[in-house]
């Protein structure tokens, strides 16, 4: 699976430069230049699916996350 294919299949440029906070030209640059190695470090569980079918629209993992960070008090605080 190619780059491009993973950012149409997570809803495209704008809805990942949204979801992630990247600048849009950063994120359709990634179309030809392929996605930065930075990017998929920071951001593993939405960039390093091996299987097409597994991925998922990209507010599913913002969603995701954000149930995390607001379990993340409670778990510290026990």
């Amino acid at each position: 699976m190619s780059d491009k294919e993973l950012i149409e299949k997570l809803g495209g440029v704008k809805a990942i430069s949204d979801a992630l906070g990247y600048n849009y030209t950063t994120v359709h640059n990634w179309l030809t230049r392929g996605i930065s190695r930075d990017a998929k470090i920071a951001h593993p569980k939405i960039f390093l699916v091996k299987n097409i079918e597994d991925i998922k629209h990209i507010s599913y993992y913002i969603a995701d996350s954000e149930e995390e960070s607001q379990l993340q008090p409670e778990l510290e605080e026990a």
